[in-house]
């Protein structure tokens, strides 16, 4: 990481670096940490696209999708960097104004940094539970068991009635696991386990690249889209 003459802070990613851009405008630090508006604004995070695109990428409506552009335009994060001549009106082709931000939590509009995580983590959480109280709902399996278990640990899961035992492995299971509990681990126990983990996040990266889905469904190879959410972190509050 290197800061250049006029400030900017310089991330090498191999070949490339990527210059990073300081928010000090508490409406672009406001809307930049906003749930939705960031995800409507990351379509055009350091590349050019279309309003229609954009809107087709981040599953809303066109005029939906307009209006956060004139939003992103008056707050100074987007431009306009050239317009595709056509019969009628011209298409305009937007870009964020800089390739990457940061944004101080001094400029957000939380009053703490718990609050802001919890604000951004509250989407995904109301998504992962819909999303999972619809699997179950269909599969039956609504009920929820509260045992303790042959080695005296005390689980709660989803169940089908007291007797049902969820088998991970079953042949036609669903492909999908959901769990979260506390673990006893050495350090070193937890520096392999969180390698593990960072490894299968690399594993499958650059596949949210536009068009990889149109190019895997053009070869016949099925792609479906998971959300893989993970959370590993020493419960003592000083570590």
């Amino acid at each position: 990481m290197t800061v250049d003459d006029s400030g900017r802070l310089e991330l090498w990613s191999g070949r490339r670096a990527t210059a990073f851009h300081t928010v000090s405008d508490a409406a672009q630090a406001k809307l930049l940490t906003d749930a939705k508006a960031r995800e409507l604004f990351t379509p055009f995070l350091a590349r050019e696209v279309t309003a229609s695109r954009a809107a087709a990428e981040a599953g809303v409506d066109l005029n939906t999708m307009l209006y956060r552009i004139r939003t992103f335009l008056a707050a100074g994060l987007l431009r306009v960097v050239r317009e595709v001549p056509r019969k009628g009106r011209a298409i305009k082709v937007y870009a964020s104004e800089h390739d990457a931000y940061f944004i101080p939590y001094e400029v957000t509009p939380f009053a703490s940094l718990e609050e802001r995580l919890v604000e951004h983590m509250l989407v995904d959480v109301r998504e992962r539970a819909r999303l999972q109280a619809k699997r179950l709902d269909k599969s039956g399996w609504s009920g929820q068991r509260l045992y303790r278990n042959e080695l005296g640990e005390v689980w709660t899961d989803s169940a089908r009635d007291p007797e049902s035992q969820l088998d991970w492995h079953a042949p036609g299971k669903e492909v999908s696991i959901d769990f979260w509990t506390d673990v006893l681990l050495s350090y070193e126990e937890a520096r392999a386990l969180r390698a593990t983990l960072y490894q299968a996040l690399k594993r499958f990266e650059g596949r949210k690249q536009p068009g990889v889905l149109q190019v895997a469904s053009e070869a016949n190879d099925e792609l479906k889209e998971y959300r893989l959410s993970v959370a590993f972190i020493p419960l003592d509050e000083g570590a």
